[in-house]
């Protein structure tokens, strides 16, 4: 999502919206589609990977053609984010208490920009750390794909791990942290909402919070605990899904 808010040349809630639809809408008819033709065709009998059940013909040839076109362009795709993100878990260092006072938001415009520049430059990948990086995820990715013969287990295990983090461990993580009441990041994101409401009235002692106030925050509120529930579900499902894989895989 933040390479495609980065990205797009009209990042507007709207377009954004339809750019998630368009693409998660296609992919949704395609595994719709490819699940339907094959229990079509094989019923309860089909395995983990359908490509290879099919007979040696001119569709099933150009089918297979196909598979080995995406994984070729998709890797370096994949290979991006994964060393970006392996990169800034090894550049990561606990915050100290006083960067606070150093923040941008702190800082005039012109040495704010300056610093954010000089930010950039030190945080910026090498060569060598680039070069060790893909080596280690080339090698690592080549001996996974010589050593497991099943993609069945490979999507197995993917799909109780990285789908169930990406779907519901970290967006529920996430919005529990940048919502938290104390937070200065929560503050500034919940400023313009909060200056829109109006108080109904006043006395001597000050001012009464109004009732589209007060709902906001309760509103709030709830969707911080709901958010934390959402992590601790998508961790009982990866638990519960590593466990039942790694049973089947041993029965099997």
């Amino acid at each position: 999502m933040f390479s495609i808010l980065n990205e797009i040349s009209d990042n507007s809630h709207f377009r954004t919206t339809s750019v998630i639809f368009a693409s998660i809408g296609s992919a949704c008819a395609l595994y719709i589609l490819t699940g339907i033709t094959g229990y079509l065709s094989y019923g309860d009998n089909i395995t983990g990977n359908i490509v290879n059940m099919y007979p040696a013909a001119a569709a099933s040839t150009i089918g297979r053609l196909a598979i080995v076109i995406l994984v070729m362009f998709s890797y370096p795709l994949q290979i991006h984010p994964c060393r970006a993100s392996i990169d800034a878990c090894l550049k990561w260092r606990p915050r100290r208490g006083d960067q606070g006072e150093n923040s941008p938001s702190r800082q005039g415009l012109v040495s704010g920009a300056a610093t954010a520049r000089q930010s950039a430059k030190v945080n910026e990948m090498g060569d060598v750390r680039f070069a060790i990086i893909s080596t280690v995820l080339i090698i690592l990715s080549f001996m996974t794909a010589m050593t497991v013969s099943s993609l069945e287990k490979v999507l197995a295990y993917v799909g109780s791990t990285g789908s169930t983090t990406i779907s519901f461990i970290l967006p529920g993580l996430f919005y529990y942290k940048i919502s938290d009441p104390d937070s200065a990041h929560h503050q500034r994101l919940v400023k313009d909402e909060d200056d829109e409401d109006e108080f109904d009235s006043a006395d001597a002692e000050g001012y009464v919070m109004s009732d589209a106030h007060k709902s906001r925050n309760w509103r709030r509120g709830l969707l911080r605990q709901l958010s934390l529930a959402l992590a601790i579900y998508g961790a009982c499902v990866m638990v519960t899904c590593l466990v039942t894989n790694t049973f089947l895989v041993a029965s099997h």
